[in-house]
């Protein structure tokens, strides 16, 4: 299954919004171009085939309820800066991480919308007629397009919205069982299914054809607007022919074998507690960390998305999203800071299990840049200012707090310029950012 695979409603919108639907066009029209709307590819930028080194990674996570500032951002600026109570939670890894306050995207608003935008920064998710932007995780997945198996992962915790978007602003479903998952990267299945999917291979390549022509006939029948959106995506269906091939070489390659059991979602699994974000977390974070470690992909997306429900955490009697509601209750806050230490006493066991795999002369961290935040900053008023922002491993030189303005954000998309020419990528400017965070280095 290609991993954008998207219900073909979806990309009705895609084609023209509104208008595609409009009644000027009959239902024969509509289910002739339906079947082309089924995915848009990656753009390939293929890397060197001469590697001498380890490849350079990117892991961006997101949890969307925010983490209680007052308990994450340190007092003091520079190298020299107190722990907070939350960054205590880490220990020994300070020398592998830098913290940033004062950093946020400039007018995202939106309440719990921004979690579209927190690797995108597009404005005003809540405004009629938003249309997303392409996300840093697609971006840079583009640049290594057929290095690997699967250009980019994106995974969450549930079902719901994700967190990566194509260049046309369309939304890439995150993968959310670990089964599943851990099947894509290493079971091999019989030969016979090794020729079923590469027979699926080639009749997708057989309907893409077909539906060019297609789509050529609709593009007759509607406006100026909708034949340029209707020329975007035949141009994006001429990129996914291009990685159905690239992706049929890979079928026929070996899958990398790992002695770690596959995941399951039965009890006790923590996929079996609805409940469970942290748990869940947990155990997509060593999934990303095999993605990586095994070269399954370069690029991997983590949303642990917010819980109404109670916790299973000790000290814990209230939901996750009321104590984010604290209204500076402090019982409440409390509860929330307990919540929120075992968050990241999660992001530590990922960025330890990271540091302690060797690779070459190095280890994983060093090669896997590791972006921790929020697109909340205060998410008792839903406040997106002001985020609490982490950046780990990767090359950088860390152990410092680099403090912006509160009352007037450092840009965070001039982080991900950062974190793109680490990765690779030739490029001064990204979404709402322009230049690097010079202060990174």
């Amino acid at each position: 299954m290609c991993p954008i695979e998207v219900r073909s409603m979806h990309y009705a919108k895609e084609l023209g919004d509104s208008k595609v639907m409009n009644s000027r066009f009959s239902r024969r029209q509509i289910l002739k171009a339906g079947s082309a709307m089924l995915a848009l590819p990656w753009l390939e930028t293929f890397a060197r085939a001469d590697e001498k080194t380890p490849p350079k990674r990117i892991i961006s996570i997101c949890t969307s309820f925010g983490l209680y500032g007052p308990s994450f951002f340190p007092e003091q600026a520079g190298k020299d800066y107190k722990p907070s109570e939350y960054l205590e939670v880490l220990g020994d890894l300070r020398k592998d991480f830098t913290v940033f306050s004062g950093i946020s995207h400039p007018e995202i608003g939106g309440d719990h919308a921004s979690e579209a935008c927190f690797l995108t920064s597009a404005k005003h998710p809540t405004r009629p007629g938003f249309r997303n932007t392409v996300s840093l995780d697609v971006l840079a997945s583009q640049h290594v397009a057929g290095a690997t198996r699967f250009p980019l992962m994106t995974l969450s915790t549930l079902d719901g919205s994700p967190l990566s978007y194509t260049p046309t602003g369309a939304a890439i479903p995150a993968l959310s069982t670990p089964s599943q998952i851990y099947a894509r990267m290493f079971l091999a299945g019989s030969q016979g299914d090794v020729d079923k999917e590469l027979a699926r291979l080639k009749r997708g390549k057989s309907m893409l054809d077909r539906m060019r022509e297609r789509l050529g006939q609709l593009e007759k029948s509607v406006s100026h607007h909708d034949r340029q959106q209707i020329a975007d995506y035949t141009e994006a269906v001429r990129n996914l022919e291009r990685q159905m091939v690239a992706e049929e070489a890979w079928v026929k390659r070996p899958k990398p074998t790992v002695t770690e059991p596959a995941p399951n979602e039965n009890y006790p699994s923590p996929f079996a507690n609805r409940s469970d974000s942290i748990g869940r977390a947990k155990v997509l974070f060593q999934l990303a960390k095999l993605a990586v470690q095994t070269d399954s992909t370069r690029v991997v997306s983590i949303f642990i998305r917010g819980m109404d429900e109670k916790p299973p955490i000790d000290g814990v009697n209230e939901g996750h999203h009321g104590l984010t509601h604290h209204g500076r209750n402090p019982e409440k806050i409390e509860q929330l800071k307990i919540v929120e230490k075992v968050t990241m006493g999660a992001f530590r066991e990922l960025l330890v299990s990271l540091r302690d795999t060797k690779e070459g002369t190095a280890s994983l961290l060093d090669s896997t840049q590791v972006l921790i935040g929020s697109n909340l900053g205060d998410a008792s008023g839903h406040g997106t200012t002001n985020l609490p922002i982490m950046l780990a491993g990767g090359g950088y030189r860390h152990g410092q707090h680099i403090a912006g303005d509160t009352g007037n954000n450092t840009p965070l998309a001039k982080l991900y310029v950062n974190m793109l020419q680490k990765f690779g990528v030739p490029t001064d400017k990204f979404g709402s950012g322009a230049g690097t965070i010079t202060e990174l280095s």
